[in-house]
């Protein structure tokens, strides 16, 4: 009786938090002198409390029995009845701290859970104000899981612990999928086809260059004549012409357009006669000025067997900005030889502002590779600024317009992937039937030179993806399209990476376009670009971006 009573105090000031069954083993243990039965201390699903009882009750137990004699058989059942009634009665000293902690737990995954649908319900569509404020609620469920797991860590009752776990993983996806800048942190947008408006009016357009609006004129330019056609905003033909030849009003090798005037005047880059030629809103030609267009020649496909665009030209209010290639451009490396030149109004000579070879960081480190190769993308931005995509060390540039500094960096959280073999066969096979074009080789020809020619050469394509394959610069928001080479043997597809560069932190998100829309021009509000049919025949189209119906997609 004297040990029982010792047993049981010492079992009471021990405030043993272990279960019937490890009780049963530790009293058998030490009765049948079986260090066997004993638990494993550094079994690592045992926690540290758990641990510290159950040695703190072998000792209890050892020294009990063997202080006078041992422990009869006859009062095992009594010991083991009384240990079972003292582990069962006694209650936490940190009890306390248990069920706050547990409160605070259950606490912020509900407010986080709350915050990450707040911020979905939020965003908006591209062009919203709404998105250039995520960073508040994002900010808000990182606290929340903050607080979380310091309850996890303060709870010492496994049997609390259990469900809090699957909340706080609940937290961290929450979190993971809000918090801007992460590599997963990408929401996906939608835009459903009632948002787009197409035009009817004139006939379908083939081989369509590029597309601006100028004022209430929407123009767009064609590689065939007529070159020019002028819509208003609801789709009504204004003026359809544009002949080639020299002289004045006509038009050679027409690239790209530039906004003229409010009053809806074109500006277009004729890089044939390497001229601007102003036309106004009702196609009467006004005049022509010698444009700032390197002579290095490039070659005449280039656009068709690489996604460079070399006659990419920004034009606004306050100077221009032009790429240069003194090298000339045969091939897709040759692109990372380029520059961009700014001309601001009123300087005589244009002034070099970005060197590729010498300001992205990628050109050194840069595998040369033949189509499908990455290369520099960039466009002229509202505000003046340039954007530069350094596509191999995947930073964002945006460069101010008065030069003289490096500008900014944003670095893209998005996670490359490997080319498929199909992706590469795709490409060899495209450029095998532009090469063969207007000969009578048949498709299961030119399918096995295509395997045949990826057998030998396939090591001169590149292994990874792009991650970008064109971009285009709105006001504060910077949009980078993704390569999808089962849509296009270069990849055009329909999704988009967008950049909101307005604050200190970047928002990234991804906005899918409706099908068989490609933008050629994207502003706060809409994208103007062409609508094309299985038979490549176009018409301009405008998509609404900042309303309309959308389906959203979980975050990726």
């Amino acid at each position: 009786m004297k040990k029982m009573r010792k047993l049981t105090r010492r079992a009471r000031a021990g405030r043993a938090e272990v279960d019937a069954e490890t009780i049963d083993r530790l009293v058998s243990a030490v009765v049948d002198d079986d260090p066997g039965q004993l638990p494993d201390l550094a079994d690592k699903s045992l926690d540290q409390d758990a641990a510290l009882d159950i040695l703190h009750l072998v000792t209890t137990i050892r020294r009990i029995a063997t202080s006078d004699s041992a422990l009869p058989e006859s009062r095992v059942d009594t010991i083991m009845a009384d240990l079972r009634r003292e582990a069962e009665g006694v209650h936490s000293t940190g009890v306390w701290r248990d069920r706050l902690g547990m409160a605070a737990g259950f606490l912020a995954c509900t407010v986080t859970l709350g915050t990450g649908l707040l911020l979905v319900g939020g965003t908006g569509l591209p062009g919203s104000p709404a998105t250039g404020a995520a960073a508040t609620p994002a900010v808000a469920a990182a606290i929340a899981s903050a607080a979380a797991l310091v309850s996890l860590i303060l709870h010492r009752d496994s049997r609390v612990r259990a469900p809090v776990l699957p909340l706080l993983a609940i937290v961290a996806l929450t979190t993971g999928a809000c918090a801007p800048g992460s590599a997963d942190s990408t929401s996906t947008v939608e835009i459903a086809p009632s948002a787009m408006t197409t035009f009817e009016q004139g006939d379908e357009l083939w081989g369509v260059r590029d597309i601006i609006e100028s004022g209430e004129v929407i123009w767009a330019l064609t590689e065939a004549p007529p070159f020019l056609r002028a819509y208003d905003r609801s789709g009504r033909v204004l003026a359809d012409f544009g002949t080639s030849g020299e002289g004045p009003g006509e038009l050679r090798n027409p690239w790209t357009l530039a906004a003229s005037t409010p009053a809806g005047g074109v500006i277009v880059w004729d890089h044939g006669s390497r001229s601007r030629s102003v036309f106004d809103a009702a196609g009467n030609f006004a005049t022509s000025m010698p444009a700032p267009i390197a002579s290095a020649g490039i070659r005449a496909d280039i656009r068709s067997v690489t996604f460079g665009d070399p006659f990419r030209v920004a034009e606004d209010d306050t100077g221009l900005w032009v790429a240069s290639y003194p090298g000339g451009l045969s091939r897709a490396d040759d692109f990372w030889n380029g520059r961009i030149l700014r001309i601001a109004n009123g300087e005589a000579e244009p002034r070099v502002h970005v060197d590729f070879a010498s300001d992205l960081d990628g050109a050194a480190s840069r595998v040369p590779a033949m189509g499908l190769a990455p290369v520099p993308l960039w466009d002229g931005c509202p505000d003046g600024s340039v954007a530069v995509l350094d596509p191999v060390d995947r930073i964002l540039h945006l460069y101010p317009p008065g030069g003289g500094s490096e500008g900014r960096r944003i670095p893209l959280p998005w996670n490359g992937r490997p080319l498929s073999h199909e992706e590469r066969l795709g490409y060899v096979r495209a450029m095998m039937r532009a090469e063969t074009s207007g000969t009578d080789v048949s498709d299961a020809e030119i399918e096995r030179a295509a395997e045949d020619v990826l057998n030998r050469a396939g090591d001169q394509l590149p292994v990874d993806a792009p991650i970008g394959i064109d971009l285009h610069c709105t006001p504060n928001r910077v949009w980078i399209q993704e390569f999808d080479g089962s849509s296009h043997p270069l990849g055009y597809g329909r999704a988009w990476r967008t950049v909101s560069s307005g604050g200190m932190t970047p928002y990234f998100q991804r906005v899918v376009f409706p099908d068989g829309f490609t933008p050629y021009r994207i502003t706060e509000s809409v994208a103007i670009g062409v609508l094309a049919d299985s038979l490549d025949l176009q018409r301009v189209a405008v998509v609404r971006l900042a309303s309309g119906p959308v389906r959203r997609r979980q975050p990726r």
